[in-house]
């Protein structure tokens, strides 16, 4: 059986880096650090076919707001800050499979890539964490860092997705996944960075160097 990955726990490595406040998670503190966002946080990147590197079998959740509509999700509670929280999930504990229960094997699509889970739908944005108290956490959009040793549905090894310069879709996107992350962070009643992430993407000249916040 391929290992089972609670992807809540992925979510809550982003609400360490975005987060204004301590919060307390499965009997972690996390507090407040300096974050630096890339102005290469806006680029694209490409999808190609017969991949599907990226979707291993984890669990795929939602918050109420954005529960799927056309495949199946039960309710579940998670305690964050001492407060139980409802989501939905498909925990995909009956899927024997290396890969996600979604993903097409013939040619390595997404079959509910309109109603995507968080944890998909955020990359490839990604958080850089440092234990350095002296040094920022790091916002940027790259490729996996480990994709060489990603599981493809050819079963050979390597992620096949390349970046793509920024344009006006991929800056548009890239705020739609903050704010769907903000979203998320409502949910949890959590105070973070986002909107001040945001200001500063729809600022073409100050987005021309790095955010410190």
């Amino acid at each position: 059986m391929a290992r089972y990955t609670d992807s809540f726990d992925k979510v809550i490595g982003y609400f360490n880096c975005v987060t204004k406040e301590t919060f307390e998670y499965k009997g972690t503190h996390y507090k407040p650090k300096t974050l630096r966002v890339s102005p290469d946080v806006v680029r694209g990147f490409t999808c190609p076919s017969h991949c599907g590197g990226c979707c291993p079998k984890f669990s795929l959740d939602y918050v109420p707001a954005d529960r799927p509509k056309h495949h199946a999700t039960t309710p579940r509670t998670v305690i964050f800050n001492g407060k139980a929280h409802l989501i939905f999930s498909d925990l995909q504990q009956d899927n024997n499979n290396h890969h996600c229960r979604n993903l097409n094997m013939s040619d390595g699509r997404c079959g509910i890539h309109k109603e995507r889970p968080m944890s998909c739908d955020f990359e490839l944005l990604r958080f850089m964490t440092t234990q350095d108290s002296d040094a920022p956490n790091k916002l940027n959009q790259q490729l996996f860092t480990r994709g060489w040793n990603l599981l493809r549905i050819d079963g050979d090894r390597g992620a096949l997705c390349e970046m793509l310069p920024p344009d006006e879709d991929t800056i548009d996107d890239t705020i739609r996944r903050l704010r769907r992350l903000q979203d998320w962070s409502n949910h949890f009643n959590l105070d973070t960075k986002i909107d001040d992430i945001i200001e500063w993407i729809n600022d073409e000249e100050r987005r021309k160097e790095a955010l410190i916040v």
